[in-house]
């Protein structure tokens, strides 16, 4: 018998059979490829495939073609615009050499708008939306700088937000970050890229205004833990940037994590770290959310 928590099981073996197979084209034709040299900000030795973020998208998908919400076309929609816009970041603006910052600005403003526009068709708040979908998509992306981190604290919030009434894509979402995460732990075979920082942040977005549908003080706390350390580190990061008056599209390896890898700590307990304290905030969240102690 088909049951919700069958549409997890779904993504994650989608993702299993397809993550391979884009490996083995990005390494064969060498195309789409995170090429390391020359970039200061890139810590990995080997180009390495950037198609994680379509993975885990194709993933999405197949799973979502399983549910019989009327409304999935739409969400499908807002996704496409903000992944083809990271996918496109990612063949042509991935090394540091290349990018153009107001031009990446530009084009996330509006891809943000065109994606919240798409979701107001549902009855969400187009303004709410892209409030959220510009700062989460960001924050996903200022947490993809070390193997398995941004892929990790994204499934801990999909679980939060799961718990406090996003499902059934909640399940769907972590079923294909699940798979892509077996092959993006250290060392990673594979990267998400932008295409899939901005996707998983597309995703924190919606959920967010799904939970923030009442508008009250207590749900938007909840939904700022939940989100979590993303959240939190991207703001700091954003002020501190702007207080050196530096643009916020100009990398660095100043963040948290970045913290932790300096101070010595390995990568394994650098990502335990950043997912106990991700497991924490989500905690509080949820709680926040289910018995308004806030």
């Amino acid at each position: 018998m088909f049951t919700l928590y069958n549409l997890f099981f779904i993504s994650f073996f989608s993702g299993v059979a397809i993550i391979p197979l884009l490996i083995s084209f990005s390494q064969k034709t060498g195309k789409v490829l995170d090429i390391s040299e020359g970039d200061a900000l890139k810590i990995h030795k080997r180009p390495t495939s950037l198609l994680g973020g379509l993975a885990m998208l194709v993933a999405m998908l197949i799973g979502l073609s399983f549910t019989a919400d009327r409304n999935v076309g739409f969400l499908v929609i807002g996704m496409l615009v903000i992944f083809v816009l990271g996918f496109w970041d990612d063949i042509r603006w991935k090394h540091v050499s290349t990018i153009k910052p107001l031009l990446k600005f530009t084009l996330l403003i509006l891809c943000s708008l065109a994606s919240a526009i798409a979701l107001g068709q549902i009855g969400i708040s187009i303004t709410l939306a892209f409030f959220l979908i510009f700062i989460c998509i960001n924050a996903v992306n200022y947490q993809d700088g070390m193997d398995g981190l941004a892929a990790g604290l994204c499934t801990v919030s999909f679980f939060g937000f799961f718990l406090v009434g996003a499902p059934p894509l909640s399940l769907i979402a972590m079923g294909a970050v699940a798979a892509f995460l077996l092959f993006n732990f250290p060392p990673a075979k594979i990267f998400m890229g932008d295409s899939g920082a901005y996707l998983l942040g597309f995703l924190l977005a919606v959920f967010s205004v799904i939970v923030l549908k009442n508008n009250n003080f207590q749900n938007i706390i909840s939904v700022m833990f939940i989100v979590g350390l993303p959240l939190f580190d991207g703001v700091f990061t954003n002020l501190r940037r702007l207080a050196k008056g530096k643009s916020i599209f100009h990398g660095d390896r100043d963040h948290f994590y970045d913290k932790l890898l300096a101070r010595g700590f390995s990568a394994k307990k650098t990502l335990a770290i950043c997912y106990s304290l991700q497991f924490v905030l989500a905690a509080v969240g949820v709680l926040t959310y289910i018995y308004k102690v806030l």
